[in-house]
């Protein structure tokens, strides 16, 4: 830590021989007061030769000052000959470091003054020891938060208490070298940015600085020479009324040593609270950055610019997980297109509501909150919980009747070829009618009239029955009574090639058109439900980070009810992560109102909330989330995106 810079104030009285002033071993700033005018406002490090008035008056003031420093500043008293008498509380105070008068010789006033300067130099050994560990303690905060904005809000926050910089500014670098404005705080106007990112001018005081890696230390920002490589823009100043004085710009850099971002901090104070309102006050209080704040800057930056890398990576990787997932998840809905998009809804409305619930105070709900990481995790469980339809055949996901197309389209051939062997029958019995009677042939046309009759009849039952098998394909939401009209068409029969009689409907299809709900058979809704367990066994052969190692789990339980009827490990309540309760109201939800399942069409909001009410109300899913899911509106988000 670079030694305290140091100041030294010399009334007139003081006979004091300019060949011990530069004899001193302390380099100082010297200035001569008069022993009538005010003491000028003292800065840290600051040694006066003063008369016992004088002494006596800024012992006085400084210490009914409650914010000042006793170490800050030393006196030496000048007393106008040896035998003149100082008051022993005055000699003994322990601002008063020696005292002299014009009969001292010149080793002696060198030495008390050298003394001095020295202990005011080195005051902050221990501060600065402290201040290091501060430094290092900030460091660790810093490498620790993995938000970007919120961790450039900090190295600002730190940075300005660290140096007592009234205001601060932060930039970046992006991968092209381009530098951008991101944040930005002032403790007098009380104002801070929020996070954005304006390109800077590289003739800009920043710009400078990313380019050069220099370190840029301005005592006054309005008096910067015409012939300097950068310059000064007084617009914000005028837009909130301030005034720049003392400028510090430092470059944060990475482990490699490349420019990451810039620091840059503003009006250096004497007390942190104070408030820089008019010019005046500017004057009064601000000062230049020191080389101890200018190294506690640099120690900070070093620190911040291996923080802001490693958020930038975090970021970095993190948009690339996301990316691997949102394309994992479209290779998965491609092989289902009439389900695409379901995912990404769900996720949505399951953060949604989440979000809710986490703000929600209602019974049961009070102790239960995410983090933003728990948030992270809940969001990818189900952009992912039907990643296990993978391993579903295709012809499975996208059937959307009770009946495959081939399948109908076989019974409809199979209606063809009854009409076709009744007809045969019909003309083969006519044939052999008039074979063995020898029909007239006034009675042989009676006969086939009547038979032609016969056969319309036929032709117009078998579309009938069509219509039934057409009608009885189509799959329903809710539970539905089979309609009797199709046991009608289980018993009809056909005569075949043989004259055995044949049935217009197979047992499997006529098990398949039997079903109440849905378009799946059983064996088929149990490869279905098997997705979730791929999605558990593809989701677990991840090496999940810390912070979504519970991933898998909540997506395998998203199927699962309540009262222990869901799958495929029915589960019970207390079994069931809260996480996946939440996404079990938004999947259902989607499920219902969503206009792209093929074996129906899109419930209205009211019929798909009476469904998922009267589930609540069967203990299937949680009634307290349902209620937060309906009070907030966060289903109208769906609706809203579909």
């Amino acid at each position: 830590m670079p030694e305290t810079h140091t100041r030294l104030l010399v009334v007139d009285q003081a006979a004091i021989e300019p060949e011990i002033l530069q004899r001193l071993s302390v380099r100082s700033d010297y200035e001569r007061i008069a022993a009538g005018a005010p003491i000028p406002l003292l800065t840290p490090g600051t040694l006066l030769v003063l008369i016992p008035e004088q002494a006596r008056v800024l012992i006085t003031r400084q210490d009914s000052d409650t914010d000042s420093n006793p170490d800050a500043i030393a006196i030496v008293l000048w007393r106008e000959a040896l035998n003149t008498d100082l008051d022993a509380t005055l000699v003994d105070h322990p601002m008063v470091v020696g005292v002299l008068d014009s009969s001292c010789l010149a080793d002696t006033t060198y030495a008390t003054l050298n003394v001095g300067l020295r202990r005011l130099q080195h005051r902050d050994g221990p501060r600065a020891a402290d201040m290091l560990e501060r430094v290092l303690e900030i460091g660790r905060a810093l490498s620790s938060e993995k938000d970007l904005d919120t961790l450039l809000d900090l190295i600002l926050t730190y940075a300005r208490d660290l140096t007592n910089a009234d205001g601060a500014s932060i930039y970046t670098l992006d991968a092209n070298g381009k530098l951008y404005f991101r944040l930005w705080q002032n403790f007098s106007t009380s104002a801070r940015s929020s996070a954005q990112k304006t390109l800077v001018g590289k003739y800009s005081i920043a710009g400078y600085v990313a380019r050069t890696g220099e370190v840029i230390n301005v005592d006054d920002a309005y008096e910067i020479p015409k012939t300097a490589p950068y310059r000064f823009s007084p617009a914000v100043d005028s837009s909130i009324g301030y005034r720049t004085r003392s400028m510090l710009t430092v470059p944060l850099k990475n482990k490699s040593d490349e420019v990451v971002g810039i620091l840059q901090l503003i009006n250096r104070k004497d007390q942190p609270n104070v408030l820089l309102s008019t010019p005046k006050d500017v004057a009064s209080h601000v000062f230049p950055f020191d080389e101890q704040s200018q190294s506690i800057a640099l120690a900070l930056a070093g620190q911040a610019g291996v923080a802001l890398e490693n958020s930038i990576l975090y970021k970095d990787i993190e948009r690339l997980f996301e990316g691997f997932i949102t394309a994992s998840v479209k290779a998965i809905e491609a092989r289902d297109p009439t389900t695409a998009g379901h995912s990404f809804r769900v996720a949505g409305f399951t953060e949604g509501l989440a979000v809710a619930v986490d703000r929600a105070d209602g019974d049961g709900l009070r102790d239960i909150g995410f983090t933003r990481e728990q948030m992270t995790e809940l969001r990818y469980a189900a952009l992912l919980h039907d990643f296990g339809k993978v391993g579903v055949r295709e012809q499975v996901l996208v059937k959307g009747k009770k009946l495959y197309s081939h399948q109908l389209e076989t019974i409809k051939q199979r209606f063809k070829y009854a009409g076709a062997t009744i007809a045969r029958e019909s003309y083969r019995k006519l044939i052999d009618l008039q074979q063995q009677q020898q029909l007239s042939s006034e009675e042989f046309a009676a006969r086939r009239r009547e038979m032609e009759e016969m056969l319309a009849s036929e032709g117009e039952q078998l579309e009938e029955f069509l219509q039934v098998v057409l009608r009885m394909n189509e799959p329903t939401v809710s539970r539905e009574t089979i309609s009797g009209d199709l046991e009608a068409v289980e018993e009809y029969k056909f005569p075949g090639e043989n004259g055995e009689e044949l049935p217009l409907l197979q047992p499997f299809e006529l098990k398949d058109l039997s079903l109440a709900k849905g378009s799946l058979n059983a064996e088929e809704w149990k490869e279905i439900k098997s997705h979730v367990t791929h999605t558990w066994e593809f989701l677990s052969l991840i090496p999940w980070t810390k912070n979504l190692r519970l991933l898998p789990e909540i997506a395998y339980a998203h199927h699962e009810k309540l009262d222990g009827s869901g799958y495929p490990r029915r589960l019970t309540s207390a079994e069931i992560p809260i996480q996946s309760k939440i996404m079990t109201i938004a999947d259902i939800y989607d499920a219902l109102t969503a206009p792209d399942r093929p074996y129906k069409a899109s419930l209205p909001v009211e019929k798909a909330l009476d469904i998922l009410h009267a589930e609540a109300r069967e203990g299937k899913v949680d009634p307290s989330l349902l209620k937060v899911f309906e009070e907030s509106n966060t289903y109208m988000r769906t609706v809203e995106n579909k």
